[in-house]
């Protein structure tokens, strides 16, 4: 049995999905839900209640509600949403409590803004781990697209939507040229992934700008051949995801 296989696949898969959603909802509902709370147990100190003040919790509230379905299966985007929903509750519930005029509250929720965005992007962690750790080549005839980040490539990621493959350096106008720091091919266009295997004396280079030059490490990679290109990708999981994005490719040319 392949170290990347599991006894029961469809089990596993059906598992991954339930405590993956499980970290998700929490990430987007569940942290506005907490603001909410937070927001009418302050004011409920006050009398008369101040109700407009529990106006942004319910907006959250609506935006997670909305991102949710849209981010469902998106990995790259749960961190950044837990961090941002984590870190604006927290500053919301300073402010808030500052006008209701409670400074020792204000002060320690004002510290605490930023380990309320550290707990929202540990939840969205949470979320990527319990759908790709390890990487199951099953998850490949689900809707999920997952997001890898490429060894010694600061910010550089690998994405594997269901319809296209991108390598993306975080760069937004790289060497003046919009674009320069990604690359996209559709999975039909894709003609050949392989596993394959680093030394850590290997020069690679790349036609997308990066934000940092690469640093070589040995250890496992996966080879991409697209559109006349050949890419050598270093992955942790390198023949995990090869096998991952070949079963996707052969879906969607069959």
């Amino acid at each position: 049995m392949s170290s990347v296989e599991a006894p029961d696949p469809v089990g596993e898969v059906a598992r991954r999905h339930r405590r993956a959603q499980v970290a998700v909802a929490l990430v987007y509902l569940g942290i506005p839900v907490a603001l909410l709370a937070v927001t009418v147990w302050i004011g409920s100190a006050r009398t008369p209640f101040a109700w407009p003040a529990v106006a942004f919790p319910l907006a959250l509230l609506v935006l997670g509600w909305f991102l949710r379905g849209r981010h469902r299966y998106q990995t790259g985007r749960w961190t950044a949403v837990g961090a941002l929903f984590g870190g604006i509750s927290v500053l919301y519930t300073a402010i808030y409590s500052f006008v209701l005029d409670v400074p020792a509250l204000t002060v320690a929720l004002a510290i605490g803004t930023v380990f309320g965005a550290f707990l929202g992007a540990f939840l969205g962690l949470s979320a990527q781990r319990a759908i790709l750790a390890p990487v199951l080549p099953d998850l490949a005839t689900t809707p999920y697209e997952p997001v890898f980040n490429l060894r010694g490539m600061l910010l550089t990621t690998l994405t594997i939507g269901t319809t296209s493959v991108t390598v993306r350096g975080r760069t937004v106008r790289a060497r003046g040229i919009p674009g320069a720091g990604r690359r996209t091919y559709p999975l039909t266009a894709i003609t050949g992934v392989y596993p394959a295997s680093l030394t850590g004396s290997e020069r690679l280079k790349f036609p997308i700008a990066l934000p940092a030059p690469p640093i070589s490490s040995a250890g496992p990679a996966m080879i991409l051949q697209a559109q006349g290109e050949d890419w050598v990708l270093p992955l942790d999981q390198g023949p995990a995801i090869t096998e991952f994005l070949n079963r996707r490719i052969s879906a969607a040319k069959s």
